[in-house]
């Protein structure tokens, strides 16, 4: 009777001992996966560029280039850590529909409007051809949307700010100019200053 009175509480201490060891190991995980969740860096890569990592990062490359202070955003070197901290995630592009009979405004008051210069008119119809390097370019910086807003202040499929947009003869927001004007003010914007205005996006036109 005795030896089973003394084995009873072994066991007992055994379970509770099993039972500790399995709480602390989930504990264990549990924080390594908090970390993990919180990571404010990114290390780069073989074949990194500052776009692709932004937009992994759900980020938009221009503010994630003035937040780690870069000079040339097509310089960054393997090994380089980049913050992500303070890094605001980029909202998706809205569409923007238009009434046709919005549209068909629209088109008498370009009709009305005469330029001396032919190369301030944009295409007839409205549309862009938008092939090879160009094509490649918008794809990179607007999805190809020409309605794309970004809330860094950059609209349409070239990614226009208002200042530049108004530098090469471009009126309202670029985002509700036809793809076609789009693409005429951005080809006059390169024979101006090259593939500058596109620091990452611009090596399609190299």
């Amino acid at each position: 009777m005795s030896k089973a009175r003394h084995a009873r509480p072994r066991r007992s201490t055994r379970r509770v001992a099993r039972t500790l060891t399995i709480a602390g190991l989930g504990a264990g995980i549990t924080a390594a996966g908090a970390g993990a969740a919180f990571a404010t860096d990114y290390t780069v890569k073989p074949g990194d560029t500052l776009s692709e990592i932004a937009q992994a990062n759900g980020a938009d490359w221009h503010q994630l280039a003035r937040i780690n202070n870069l000079q040339d955003p097509d310089l960054i070197l393997i090994g380089q850590t980049l913050s992500l901290d303070g890094v605001t995630k980029a909202a998706a592009p809205k569409r923007v529909t238009t009434k046709k009979v919005e549209t068909k405004k629209v088109r008498k008051t370009e009709r009305r409007v005469k330029t001396s210069r032919s190369e301030d008119r944009p295409a007839a119809g409205g549309r862009a051809n938008l092939s090879g390097a160009w094509a490649k370019v918008a794809n990179c910086e607007s999805s190809g949307n020409p309605r794309a807003v970004n809330p860094a202040g950059y609209y349409g499929l070239f990614q226009f700010d208002r200042q530049t947009w108004r530098s090469v003869g471009g009126s309202g927001s670029p985002a509700n100019a036809s793809a076609a004007e789009q693409l005429m003010r951005a080809k006059k914007l390169y024979a101006q200053r090259g593939a500058s205005p596109w620091p990452v996006c611009g090596r399609y036109l190299r």
